[in-house]
């Protein structure tokens, strides 16, 4: 017989609030680097085929 025991660990309410305050600075920041990776890839594309 074998058991399986699986634990996760957290911040509790703590790391709801934490997530609460640091989820709207993590989504700009994601657009603006795929906005920027956005570009690279245009520009790129651009130059080998010009």
């Amino acid at each position: 017989m074998t058991t399986r025991t699986l634990c996760r660990i957290g911040l509790g309410p703590i790391g709801l609030l934490l997530d609460g305050i640091q989820r709207p600075g993590m989504r700009a920041n994601m657009r603006t680097s795929m906005a920027a990776l956005n570009t690279l890839i245009r520009s790129e594309t651009l130059s080998v085929r010009g």
